[in-house]
């Protein structure tokens, strides 16, 4: 088991640089999309084309991110869906949890008063105690983030943009000529990625929790992602 937790951590690494990636490449699309000032100041006139050229760009490489991240199967991806599989094992669940709880108070080699080691045994096993309550609420709150995410309408469309836009470039018959499928024929809302981003991160972080026993200041990385954003359209 303990190869096994290895590998999750690993992979879990491997899935917070890719979404920080991704959080990086929505921040400079972010302001295109959502931000009047942007459009007005980029959107227009001679720039109007590259704008859209862009947009369309990042758009589909956040759409094609968002899918691979969440939905995407295949073992060897680092994706939400397989991690929310192979913490259905109780066995492994458990290992994680011993190492959650694992962390210890500090000790005091030269201590030597039976009262004072007593103390710190118990502020260790109540630490303990609170720890494992804590992994079982954050694996609750994954278990019910994801089935939000999961089944937001959204998500098909994310899938079908991966699948027949990016991967493959599929193409349609529209009157008697052929053109590429129509992203906003899907149905999908630019509000729809930063809905889907936005959800994304909070689990992401819960897996850091949970696998890697890991956390990250996300409130400071988030302002400094959508400030570079701004900066590069606005500034």
């Amino acid at each position: 088991m303990s190869n096994q937790i290895e590998r999750l951590k690993s992979s879990a690494g491997h899935l917070l640089d890719a979404f920080l990636i991704l959080r990086q490449t929505y921040a400079i699309l972010e302001p295109m999309v959502l931000d009047e000032n942007a459009f007005k100041l980029r959107g227009s006139g001679k720039q109007a084309t590259g704008f859209k050229i862009l947009r369309n760009v990042l758009s589909l490489s956040c759409a094609q991110d968002i899918a691979k991240l969440t939905l995407d199967a295949d073992k060897r991806t680092p994706s939400i869906i397989n991690f929310v599989s192979s913490l259905q094992c109780s066995s492994l669940r458990e290992d994680l949890r011993k190492q959650f709880r694992g962390w210890q108070v500090p000790r005091y080699d030269k201590e030597t008063d039976p009262a004072i080691i007593d103390a710190l045994n118990q502020m260790e096993v109540r630490s303990q105690r609170d720890r494992s309550k804590d992994f079982d609420r954050l694996y609750s709150e994954l278990e019910e983030r994801w089935i939000l995410l999961s089944e937001c309408r959204s998500m098909g469309c994310f899938l079908t943009i991966k699948d027949k836009l990016t991967a493959h470039k599929e193409v349609c018959p529209v009157a008697d000529k052929y053109q590429f499928v129509d992203v906003e024929s899907l149905g999908l809302l630019w509000v729809d990625l930063k809905y889907a981003i936005d959800q994304m991160q909070r689990i992401v972080e819960i897996l850091q929790l949970l696998i890697r026993n890991s956390g990250m200041a996300w409130d400071l990385v988030t302002e400094r992602v959508i400030e570079s954003g701004r900066n590069f359209w606005l500034e």
